[in-house]
């Protein structure tokens, strides 16, 4: 199960040098898990207020190439065992 979300690189996710800095991936994954659940129908805010939350256990990030202002991002969120 896999859902795919599209951003693109506005100029306040970068730095001096034009990259986005680094812990804005880390917020693009939440917006990966939110657009995730959207897609089999259920909103986040939903979850809420039934007393359900979510805690991110681990998080990691493998930076392999580096994204810049006006780059569109695709971001992949998917359920694995």
């Amino acid at each position: 199960m896999e859902n795919s979300t599209t951003i693109r690189v506005r100029y306040k996710d970068t730095d001096q040098m034009g990259v986005v800095y680094n812990g804005n991936y880390f917020t693009w994954f939440e917006i990966g898990r939110v657009e995730f659940l959207r897609s089999l129908g259920i909103r986040y805010l939903d979850l809420e207020k039934l007393g359900v939350y979510t805690a991110v256990a681990e998080a990691y990030c493998k930076y392999i190439k580096p994204a810049r202002y006006d780059d569109e991002v695709v971001i992949k969120t998917r359920i694995r065992r």
